[in-house]
């Protein structure tokens, strides 16, 4: 059975969560966000608005991706306020009634340097017991085209039923190989904008990348489209709801 589908937005920046005019339009399922929106009072009241709209909201990166990556190798006083932060966050992302955070890590050179990688797994792992006091998953970015079979051997390993991933893709760069080895795991993905010439997905693209993408995932599979232009993100959702166009000579011609 397809697994349903849903659309959102996922913004690029705190300041594309100021900009994003209200209300959160009624097309979108959910909105991803930076952490960092957290330290906010204004951003946190437009979020509970959000929430109120029956919208799930969900920070994906809570904390930078420039901090996560050097974290590994710093000191314990470092890495103890990291845990502060990271609760901290947890406990806002609660009151927003979201199921899951996300982080950004380093996968090359995770996949690189072993002592990298047993140090980043010692950090992971001292946030699987506040995951657990929230009930929140951790989803992991992983960028395609990358080694799939690496991500499931380190998912594997870290053995926490609460890891999920966002599968990150630009529009026809995703090898349906590592589709397949991510079968169970597509459940989320993150639409960037082609970074080279800033084209989005089209619908076609989507829904070519929906079907490659199998129906062994849990429902809803969700499409956040990576952008801080909310409206377009919608326009996008509407325009994938339509029923596709048959070209007409491929329409089945019917007798009378």
């Amino acid at each position: 059975m397809t697994p349903a589908v849903e659309f959102g937005a996922v913004l690029c920046s705190a300041d594309g969560l100021a900009r994003m005019p209200e209300p959160y339009p009624a097309g979108l399922g959910f909105l991803a966000f930076p952490g960092e929106a957290f330290e906010s009072q204004e951003l946190r009241m437009k979020l509970h608005k959000v929430v109120s709209g029956k919208v799930a909201v969900m920070p994906r990166e809570l904390l930078a991706y420039e901090m996560i990556s050097l974290l590994p190798e710093q000191n314990l006083a470092l890495k103890v306020e990291f845990a502060r932060v990271f609760r901290a966050r947890c406990k806002r992302a609660l009151e927003l009634r979201s199921g899951e955070v996300g982080l950004r890590i380093d996968w090359e050179r995770m996949q690189a340097e072993e002592g990298y990688r047993d140090a980043l797994r010692q950090l992971l792992r001292g946030t699987f017991g506040i995951l657990d006091e929230f009930h929140l998953k951790l989803r992991l970015a992983l960028r395609l085209p990358g080694n799939a079979a690496a991500y499931m051997r380190f998912l594997r390993e870290m053995q926490f039923p609460g890891l999920v991933f966002s599968l990150e893709c630009t529009p026809g760069a995703v090898e349906t190989d590592a589709l397949h080895t991510l079968r169970f795991y597509s459940d989320f993905f993150a639409l960037h904008p082609d970074p080279e010439t800033g084209r989005g997905w089209s619908v076609d693209e989507i829904r070519k990348l929906a079907g490659e993408a199998g129906t062994l995932c849990v429902s809803p599979r969700r499409f956040g489209i990576v952008t801080d232009d909310v409206p377009a993100a919608a326009a996008l959702a509407e325009e994938f709801r339509r029923p596709a166009v048959v070209p007409e000579e491929n329409r089945e011609v019917k007798s009378c």
